[in-house]
């Protein structure tokens, strides 16, 4: 793995690591107690099956267990007397039952867990003023357990995210990473937070070619995740009005435990997880685990499209009132980038001839290339994909203060040389179509004889063979290169006061972050299959006039955008809330967070060079740096506020609601293709208003939560490349956008009306629409008006059974309304039509303790459920081609794994 400075590197692991153990001060150990006694037993579920890893703990006390993978326990060292002990695990009730232990001797007791599949008796620590459960907490809250993300299968991080409401795009149609994720319908991913730990994995989580998934992957290093939706979301993170995604990882226990799983699947995926924790010695815990995988991928590009891997380590040291943690994570990852794929009759959307369920875009041909710039050449890696190569240093101290005092500090630093390479597709025509626009474009005569030739197929003699695939169809196309070095160190610092059951909070937030962005986007030509063939155009003026080569090598321009920044941002930010019980039933939670960001960059502006000097030969007119810059800065500052109340009726049921107003600032990136300070200063901080109100029921068998919002998003610009439909010629635009907003319900629902069938359901209801159009945004947006890509009903359902032999089946529903397309047909909005997809699995003990096969089919009805739709194209005007690009969910997969607990 290659960072920018190795000594710097070292350096700083060696101060983050010097400061989180300097408060490390051994603690002797207490006393044991004279004849003690032990407790023994066997904890299961309702079924009767052990429940290997959860925890057995005396309340008031250090002494606790985890459950074996038979299921039994033993806590030693038990003084004698009457004791309180739970037994817990994350999604299930905790169980409390009073035992008395004699002096020597051994009390047996057994705990059988009920399921609490929305984990509302789990206790939060995400999003609230205090760590509470989740039926006390007076936000919209839903805990993923492991067990939970193993029935999802999710083939990306963001998809793991369809079993909690509220997100109104969870996909994986392009890949493992970088994907589409919405909240409520206007909420895009920038407005989402990744947390690990608690700490962001990036102080903002969108940059151009860069979402916050790419800098985590889910593995079996996981024990939960905590998703905060809208609300008090906006207090506990920097910029994030519409969710906050905490993953929260193992620490280690008294007991040495692991997990080791191998995972093979179709498309010759081969995957190796594994995790490690437990004690080192009597006040140190250590965890240590990741994964390595390789996979050509569900699209076959013709090369290894996804390779790589992860780990993590941590190591804590416990303390009489706290505890000190240090831990690393090193990602170095490579992933296929899927972009659109070509479809025919868009009222009913199949793939064009010749292009199969498991076709790619991508293709072999694109690797090994390069080109030639005014300064040498240039290099384009696509076999390296969407580039992940980093590491995160971060230490963590917590302290338990007299008087009711606590504090936490948090403290990061990362580096990622990300990369981002892929074919991007811009259209698919008619070859005849196509041609005639190009000649009519060039400025051709009448009469001019266009042929095409395949660039790297030829026959026994070398000579090109000519364009004959059957179905007619081209695809001008980009082959895109990105190089994005980042960096960050960021401090997080709360300070809590318990007064009684009140409850006081400080957070103060700080982070410096760099980005540097070299873009360099060439246009090309390829016929229509799967891993299509690069294709040349030669064109014969009539007369005596020479042919002309307009394209050279499969390429029609050498570079056609060039993009070279660099800057950074400071972020400084601060909160203060509390938390009051205002009666025995009623809590409420209030808090203010400020922020303040000033954004610095530097990008160089560009030219057009013909590197040959002739005009007759368009592919070598490169677009390339000036040698001059342009320098921004920016400083903006805002205010985010809510107020929450939970009313708990009764042991089973809360009520809550709050209100909130938060900002989301600019990425640094959004200044990068600015004309200028003046266009910069035109910058401002969007705005997001929400009010919501629900209810949280939990009893033995049943759980439900149910909430209704009302969320306005204001003061947005909008970026993006637009590709011209004639020329394919790439164009970047800035825009005003209208304001927006969504109003909805969600739902989620778990039943297990027997001891062998478990049900989890979620929906989201909504309606998306523009609110308002301010002065500089594009005409069209009428009040009221349905967004693109927004569907008005978005769920899932997955129902498990588990047999009396301990296994257990799983299906899983998946289910997108139709929604309207992100483009425009002679001023009709196409709509993307309604999807669903099922995934069906299986588990099966061995009969060794801890070894466990499982297996899933995903999608098993081979669903094309569409989401993009030529989403870089602009108006098409007067063409009445059916053909089309759009970017449908993957295609079925079968995969495997065993897996063995210890």
């Amino acid at each position: 793995m290659r960072f920018t400075d190795p000594s710097r590197w070292v350096a700083r692991m060696a101060t983050v690591l010097a400061a989180s153990m300097l408060s490390a001060i051994s603690s002797p150990a207490p006393a044991a107690a004279q004849q003690p006694g032990a407790i023994a037993g066997r904890v299961t579920d309702a079924a009767g099956a052990p429940l290997p890893g959860a925890q057995v703990i005396l309340e008031g006390t250090s002494l606790g267990t985890l459950v074996r993978p038979d299921g039994s326990y033993v806590i030693e060292q038990v003084p004698p007397g009457t004791h309180t002990v739970v037994a817990q695990m994350l999604g299930y009730r905790p169980q409390s039952v009073q035992v008395t232990v004699a002096a020597g001797g051994r009390a047996s007791l057994d705990f059988r867990l009920a399921e609490d599949a929305l984990e509302l008796a789990a206790l939060v620590v995400t999003g609230t003023q205090a760590p509470r459960t989740n039926l006390d907490a007076p936000v919209a809250v839903t805990v993923l357990s492991p067990q939970e993300l193993e029935k999802a299968a999710p083939r990306s991080t963001t998809e793991a995210l369809r079993y909690v409401p509220g997100f109104t795009r969870v996909e994986s149609s392009g890949g493992e990473v970088n994907q589409n994720i919405s909240m409520r319908g206007i909420l895009g991913v920038e407005y989402v937070m990744f947390m690990e730990d608690g700490l962001p994995v990036f102080p903002t989580m969108h940059t151009f070619f860069m979402n916050a998934d790419n800098l985590f992957r889910p593995d079996e290093n996981i024990e939960r995740i905590e998703v905060v939706r809208g609300g008090t979301s906006a207090l506990f993170g920097s910029n994030t009005p519409g969710a906050i995604v905490n993953f929260i990882n193992h620490q280690g226990g008294p007991e040495l435990r692991g997990t080791m799983r191998a995972t093979v699947g179709t498309q010759e995926l081969a995957r190796y997880d594994m995790n490690l924790n437990g004690p080192l010695g009597e006040n140190w815990r250590f965890n240590v685990g990741g994964f390595y995988r390789f996979d050509n991928g569900v699209r076959d590009p013709g090369f290894p499209g996804i390779r790589g891997g992860q780990f993590k380590a941590s190591l804590t040291r416990l303390l009489d009132q706290g505890q000190v943690r240090a831990s690393l994570k090193i990602i170095d990852d490579r992933n296929q980038f899927i972009l659109p794929l070509p479809f025919h009759d868009p009222d009913d959307p199949e793939y064009v001839d010749g292009f199969s369920d498991y076709g790619s875009m991508n293709t072999a041909e694109g690797l090994g290339l390069s080109v030639p710039t005014p300064d040498g050449r240039l290099s384009l890696p696509l076999d390296d994909g969407l580039r992940t190569q980093a590491y995160w240093l971060t230490g963590d101290a917590r302290f338990v203060l007299p008087d009711g005092w606590s504090l936490q500090n948090s403290i990061q630093v990362m580096e990622n040389q990300q990369g981002w390479n892929a074919i991007v597709p811009s259209d698919v025509r008619p070859v005849q179509d196509w041609l005639d626009d190009v000649l009519s474009a060039m400025g051709f005569p009448d009469g001019s004889q266009a042929q095409l030739f395949y660039t790297n197929h030829r026959d026994a003699e070398g000579n090109r063979l000519p364009f004959d695939t059957e179905n007619g169809l081209v695809a001008p196309a980009g082959l895109w290169h990105v190089e994005k070095p980042l960096s960050a160190f960021q401090n997080q610092f709360q300070l809590r006061r318990e007064i009684g059951q009140h409850s006081m909070a400080l957070g103060l937030y700080f982070a410096h972050y760099t980005q540097t962005n070299h873009w360099y986007f060439t246009d090309i030509l390829m016929d229509v299959r799967d891993q299509p063939r690069f294709l040349d155009l030669v064109v014969d003026p009539p007369g005596a006039a020479p042919p002309v080569e307009v394209t050279r090598g499969g390429f029609r321009r050498f570079v056609s955008n060039y993009t070279n920044g660099e800057g950074h941002t400071t972020i400084l930010s601060g909160m203060l809330g509390g938390s009051f019980q205002l009666s025995e039933r009623l809590r409420a939670d209030a808090g203010l967070r400020y922020e303040r960001d000033e954004f610095v960059l530097s990008a160089e502006n560009t030219t057009t060079t013909d590197l040959d000097g002739d005009a007759g030969t368009p592919y070598d007119n490169v677009v390339w740096g000036a040698g001059t810059f342009r320098h921004v800065r920016r400083t903006l500052d805002d205010v985010a506020a809510s107020l929450a109340l939970n009313y708990r009726l009764s042991d089973e049921v809360s009520l809550y609601g709050l209100a909130t107003r938060a900002y989301k600032m600019p990425a640094l990136d959004e200044f990068l293709n600015t004309d200028g300070q003046e266009d910069a200063d035109s910058f401002d901080v969007s705005t997001v208003r929400s009010i919501e109100a629900g209810v949280k029921y939990a009893s033995g068998r049943y759980s439900l939560t149910v909430n209704g919002f009302l969320t306005e998003l204001r003061n947005v610009l909008s970026q993006g490349v637009e590709t011209d439909p004639v020329t394919g010629a790439p164009d970047w635009k800035i825009r005003r956008s209208p304001e927006t907003r969504s109003f909805g319900a969600e739902f989620e629902f778990t039943a297990q009306p027997s001891q062998a069938l478990t049900l989890v359901a979620n929906a989201t209801v909504l309606k998306a629409e523009f609110a308002d159009c301010p002065e500089g945004c594009p005409g069209g947006a009428d009040l009221g008006t349905v967004l693109n890509g927004v569907p008005p009903l978005i769920g899932n359902l997955s129902a498990t059974y588990t047999l009396p032999t301990g296994a257990s089946l799983l299906a899983d529903f998946h289910y997108v309304h139709r929604r309207f397309s992100d483009f425009e047909v002679n001023g009709v909005r196409p709509e993307l039509p309604t999807y669903h997809y099922v995934n069906l699995g299986a588990t099966y003990p061995t009969g060794v303790p801890g070894l466990t096969l499982s297996a899933t089919l995903q999608n098993v009805y081979q669903s094309k459920g569409l989401e993009e739709g030529n989403p870089r194209l602009t108006s098409v005007g007067g063409r009445t081609s059916d053909f089309f690009l759009a970017r449908p969910i993957l295609p079925r997969r079968l995969v495997v794994s065993l897996s063995y607990d210890f």
